[in-house]
């Protein structure tokens, strides 16, 4: 009890450095007209976030390049790991020996999806920090602020008796949606089934989180504010994802077009057979054409 009673002294004190970092924010936007219009509360959570979110850039940056890395590498060896599977299916100590020599070679780390984790766990003591200063009332009240942002009330939670109240939930699982879609990995090589199996996981899980997250966000509470800080920090995460990963499997804007037909070696070679037969026709039309000039300036002259 003495330890629970310490880990919740501990949340508590997390609010401190946002409720410092939201009157901040608030006491400069409130005496702006335009910001009171909009919600000076609610742009004090958006400045808030974008902050939150510039100070962990640097490792999710990183985390993105590292994830891109091992993606594009472990595609380059999928065809050897199927090779390995085959030639070592009844024996696993000695594919798993094979497979790590393997990774070594092309320098993967097969713990990179752990380690993907760390800016989502490093982003469970900001909610928690964030929410006991959403949720203190008598910080809220000492600020003398009006919780209504562009007509929604940051002040409460969704229900499914107020239909307003959807529109924070709603955005937030969309914007979840096209984060899990940009992050999801393409599709196997063909014959790696290990591969296949985890894409079909991470297909999934981006349309299981979404749902999740929209069920959470009607949850009592999950104020207003909160879910906005969540939409605001998707926003942030989706355009750093951009930058590096470009829109990825999200549908219409990011699944890539499959190749031609006639891609590959044989593609190319037709390309330029092409071009020489177009070559060659162009240089047969200028023959005829300088002919035709000659035999007119022939028939002229007679």
């Amino acid at each position: 009890m003495d330890i629970l009673k310490t880990l919740g002294d501990a949340f508590t004190a997390l609010r401190i450095p946002f409720e410092f970092l939201l009157g901040l924010f608030y006491g400069v936007l409130k005496n702006f007209g335009p910001a009171q219009a909009i919600g000076a509360y609610g742009l004090s959570i958006v400045l808030l976030t974008i902050v939150i979110k510039t100070l962990l850039f640097p490792l999710f940056q990183t985390q993105l390049k590292l994830t891109k890395k091992t993606q594009t590498e472990q595609r380059k060896v999928a065809p050897e790991l199927a090779e390995l599977r085959k030639k070592h299916k009844k024996d696993p100590q000695k594919l798993n020996t094979e497979m790590m020599k393997l990774y070594k070679e092309h320098g993967i780390n097969p713990l990179s999806p752990m380690i993907g984790c760390l800016p989502t766990l490093a982003q469970f003591p900001i909610l928690i920090g964030l929410y006991r200063a959403i949720y203190d009332h008598g910080f809220f009240t000492s600020l003398h602020a009006s919780p209504h942002f562009i007509g929604l009330d940051l002040s409460i939670h969704a229900t499914m008796a107020n239909p307003v109240t959807w529109i924070l939930p709603v955005l937030a699982g969309a914007t979840t949606f096209v984060q899990s879609k940009m992050m999801t990995p393409p599709a196997a090589a063909e014959g790696d089934s290990q591969a296949a199996q985890m894409a079909q996981v991470s297909s999934t899980m981006s349309l299981l989180m979404p749902l999740f997250i929209v069920y959470l966000s009607f949850q009592s509470f999950a104020l207003q504010g909160l879910v906005l800080y969540w939409i605001v920090s998707n926003l942030f995460s989706i355009f750093q994802q951009y930058t590096v990963n470009g829109w990825g499997q999200l549908p219409f804007l990011g699944t890539p077009a499959a190749p031609p037909s006639g891609a590959g070696r044989n593609g190319r070679d037709n390309s330029k057979n092409g071009k020489d037969t177009s070559r060659s026709g162009s240089a047969k039309a200028k023959v005829l054409v300088g002919q035709t000039e000659m035999s007119g300036k022939r028939n002229r002259r007679r």
